[in-house]
């Protein structure tokens, strides 16, 4: 089995892409940064509480996450109503999983808040 893809920040960080140029001249990632952003029109008044619960509990989502928080969210309404079975608990918890809402995921998490550094303005490539 191959191994898995090295995200591309790393590739440039390791000289990954100016060993192999071609290797990586297609390739795009998600940009991120941009804030999470409020709840879907779709989503009903307990799933939107649940939206904005996790959007202050985990701070690293961001826009490229909204389709699987939405999802998130509508499972955990469905927590709160008490109508969610077995296979729909465990779907959540996988999905919470992923998005580092469990005590174990969240160790795997690389982030931290954005801070100003006043040196950037001095080392920034033109």
């Amino acid at each position: 089995m191959a191994p898995p893809r090295k995200p591309l920040a790393l590739a440039h960080l390791s000289g990954a892409v100016s060993k192999n140029p071609q290797r990586y001249r297609n390739r795009t990632e998600a940009k991120l940064g941009e804030p999470l952003g409020a709840p879907p029109k779709w989503l009903k008044p307990e799933a939107r509480e649940a939206w904005k619960e996790l959007d202050a509990r985990l701070p690293w989502l961001d826009k490229s996450h909204r389709c699987i928080v939405g999802l998130a969210c509508y499972l955990q309404a469905k927590v709160r109503d008490g109508t969610l079975g077995v296979p729909g608990m465990n779907l959540l918890r996988q999905i919470l999983g992923q998005l580092g809402a469990t005590p174990v995921s969240a160790g795997k998490i690389n982030w931290s808040p954005q801070v100003d550094d006043p040196d950037d303005e001095l080392f920034r490539r033109s």
